[in-house]
């Protein structure tokens, strides 16, 4: 079920544990709002400011988070299988290696400063597990998908 708590003044909503899936959370600004291992497949977050939300052990399968804010937002855990980032600014953004990247839309995201491990970021890169190489450019940063990944430095 859905919460709230306060925190020096500020209101944090949570949603731990709770079925949206299919929900339109489009145009929304939802920054830190916590969807700890809340489903949310088939959501639309499009042009959504998410910015430090966490989606810690959800599931995102086939989400639209496309030209939205998902910056220093916690992806840990968490299934982004088909989710849709294209035009996305996923700056800082916490993923770990158990976060399941298969068959995601990059095209003009932005990763700029978001760790992910040399084989995420090499299917990210070049290509695989469905995932067309990067390519773009986000046409809110200005940063080219390629740029903010790193992929000068990946290796085949």
């Amino acid at each position: 079920g859905a919460a709230s708590t306060q925190d020096s003044g500020s209101r944090r909503t949570i949603t731990r544990g709770a079925v949206l899936d299919g929900s339109d959370f489009s145009n929304k600004q939802l920054a830190g709002i916590s969807f700890q291992q809340s489903l949310c497949r088939d959501c639309n977050f499009e042009n959504s400011n998410l910015k430090g939300a966490s989606f810690f052990d959800g599931d995102l399968t086939q989400a639209n988070m496309e030209g939205s804010d998902v910056s220093q937002v916690n992806f840990e855990s968490t299934c982004l299988q088909r989710a849709n980032f294209k035009n996305a600014i996923m700056n800082e953004a916490f993923i770990l290696g158990s976060t399941k990247l298969d068959d995601m839309i990059i095209d003009g995201a932005d990763f700029t400063d978001t760790f992910f491990r040399k084989d995420q970021q090499r299917i990210l890169c070049m290509g695989g597990k469905g995932v067309k190489p990067a390519s773009g450019t986000n046409p809110t940063t200005g940063v080219k998908t390629r740029d903010s990944l790193m992929c000068d430095q990946v290796k085949n």
